[in-house]
């Protein structure tokens, strides 16, 4: 019998985007806190409210090729897939609403959200960890540098569109710009 792969796949930016009109790079300065470590920022309830409305299923649309490319690699009997999200218990409500309009979650085999507000890497570390996740996909380098040297038998991938071909990476971090890439380098 083959051992399953295990792997292990973020949600935003990978599966939903970002509300049209906010840039990416304002929702990372308003997430992570500025303090030269790793540290996320739990907004005050003004920030939730906007936060939660930012949050409407209308307002973040599927990414549909990495839904393409999920549902390709669920459909092999080789693949156990967990969604591992650092998404805060204020956006749970906004989540499941996205989920009874996409239907995305049926493809993992567990789901784990940061319902308990917990700091992100913490979370992702002890959930890689707990289900020995071999491949782990997210879209925040920062996120995966801490985890990349706290696991180092794990393969990080790093979900991007820029273009830092010269960036110096860790062995166990690699670039990918689409879940579809990912998929190839498994077969």
């Amino acid at each position: 019998m083959n051992k399953r792969i295990k792997i292990g796949i973020d949600f935003d930016k990978v599966f939903v985007s970002y509300p049209p009109i906010i840039p990416s790079s304002l929702i990372e300065y308003l997430y992570k806190k500025r303090n030269h470590k790793l540290s996320y920022r739990i907004p005050g309830k003004i920030e939730q409210t906007i936060r939660i409305l930012s949050h409407m299923p209308a307002l973040r649309m599927p990414i549909k090729h990495n839904i393409v490319s999920l549902k390709k690699l669920a459909n092999k009997n080789r693949y156990d897939i967990y969604l591992v999200s650092s998404r805060f218990s204020f956006l749970e409500s906004r989540t499941m609403d996205w989920d009874k309009k996409h239907k995305v979650f049926k493809f993992f085999k567990k789901i784990y959200f940061n319902f308990n507000d917990e700091q992100p890497h913490l979370f992702k570390d002890k959930i890689i960890k707990s289900e020995k996740v071999e491949n782990f996909i997210d879209d925040d380098l920062d996120l995966l540098l801490y985890l990349s040297k706290n696991n180092s038998k794990v393969n990080f991938f790093w979900v991007t569109n820029n273009g830092f071909s010269n960036l110096s990476l860790p062995k166990n971090i690699s670039k990918i710009k689409t879940l579809e890439e990912f998929r190839i380098k498994l077969k």
